[in-house]
């Protein structure tokens, strides 16, 4: 669940952000972005990986949108997540970023250390919190580990793991292709009908406020599958690798501008 809130504040924004590309097309989304948080922001940005400490790109990207300071940390072991360095700054940031090839990849360094819970605690503070690239599902309290390509879905086509945890009004998939993020997403729901399900594309953001109001900023679309009048679905009853059969979910594609409630499940 996500942290609670204190009485007297509200929730920073939450941003699941497709990949950063075109980079011309992704600093005007970051514009946009910056433009709903605080003047001269400070940006944190964690990453994982086995490459070099410095990427110039993502922070050039940060500062042209609006940053007055970036500061950048490479997690290769959970003992980096403790360091008392980047918890401080976390506490001075107004924009904390994660980006990762693989969403596993972050999860398994970040859960349940304390950073994933100063991430929490800021978020419900007003921090903001983005997800670039795979690292948009870790937002989520179900994260969309797996998946397989197709526009069909299929029992075992994903595989879920815990997330931060920032939501538990959405699961999250920015990969590939918009078809095959359909499959991904519907075989998502049919294991879990309480979420929606939000496939993302490149260069493009939903902006989840503190009213649980969406918005879609970018040069792409965000698709939002509603499970919530689903009449039937199989999956319980099917072998690994079969097809499964849903029927009567709602699908709303949105762009630039466009807003959703996460509560009542309506296009504002």
């Amino acid at each position: 669940m996500p942290a609670k809130l204190a009485p007297d504040r509200h929730r920073g924004l939450i941003v699941a952000s497709g990949a950063l590309t075109p980079p011309e097309r992704a600093a005007e989304m970051l514009t946009r972005v910056f433009a709903q948080l605080a003047p001269q922001s400070r940006a944190v940005v964690i990453a994982a990986g086995d490459g070099d400490d410095h990427d110039g790109d993502i922070e050039m990207l940060l500062r042209e949108a609006g940053a007055n300071d970036v500061r950048r940390t490479l997690l290769r072991t959970r003992a980096d997540s403790d360091q008392r360095a980047l918890l401080d700054a976390i506490d001075h940031a107004e924009l904390v970023l994660l980006q990762t090839d693989q969403p596993l990849r972050l999860s398994t360094l970040v859960g349940g250390t304390p950073l994933a819970r100063a991430l929490r605690r800021r978020n419900a503070e007003g921090m903001a919190v983005a997800g670039c690239g795979a690292a948009a599902a870790l937002l989520c309290e179900h994260m969309l580990a797996h998946g397989e390509a197709g526009a069909t879905p299929r029992h075992g086509g994903v595989q879920f793991a815990p997330g931060l945890g920032l939501t538990n009004r959405v699961v999250i998939d920015q990969g590939g292709h918009a078809s095959d993020r359909l499959g991904r997403l519907l075989s998502a729901l049919a294991l879990n009908p309480f979420a929606l399900g939000l496939g993302i594309d490149a260069a493009t953001a939903a902006i989840i406020g503190p009213d649980n109001v969406l918005e879609v900023v970018g040069a792409g679309g965000v698709t939002v599958l509603d499970p919530s009048e689903m009449a039937e679905s199989n999956v319980a009853d099917l072998a690994p690798g079969t097809p499964i059969r849903i029927t009567n979910l709602r699908l709303h594609a949105l762009t630039g501008g466009a807003r959703y409630d996460l509560d009542f499940r309506r296009a504002l």
